[in-house]
């Protein structure tokens, strides 16, 4: 580039956002959950783009904080939406809706 009179610098400020595989993105879920010993008939995820819903039943409240965490680990993830029931020995359904909206991932 050559020197322009009166430009004293240059800001390139261009921000590439990377597309999101869906399918990607809900595998890697299940796989994670997998790993963490979720039955997988348990726990729903749906994915588009890069939010994901998670919906299902888990053992405690411990579980349902494993099961974020595992969504919000997955390449691709924005937004995580539990609708969760916590359903031990002894326990009733309880719904709990947990929502984080606008993350931005950092690559």
């Amino acid at each position: 580039m050559r020197r322009l009179s009166g430009v004293v610098g240059v800001s390139n400020q261009t921000v590439i956002k990377p597309t999101v595989n869906t399918v990607n993105v809900r595998y890697n879920i299940m796989t994670a959950l997998h790993r963490s010993w979720f039955a997988p008939t348990t726990i729903v995820v749906t994915a588009d783009g890069g939010k994901v819903r998670l919906t299902g039943t888990v053992q405690s409240p411990h579980d349902r904080e494993v099961a974020v965490a595992a969504a919000w680990a997955a390449s691709g993830t924005t937004d995580v939406e539990s609708l969760l029931a916590v359903i031990g020995p002894g326990r009733r359904p309880n719904v709990v809706a947990v929502v984080w909206i606008e993350a931005e991932i950092l690559t």
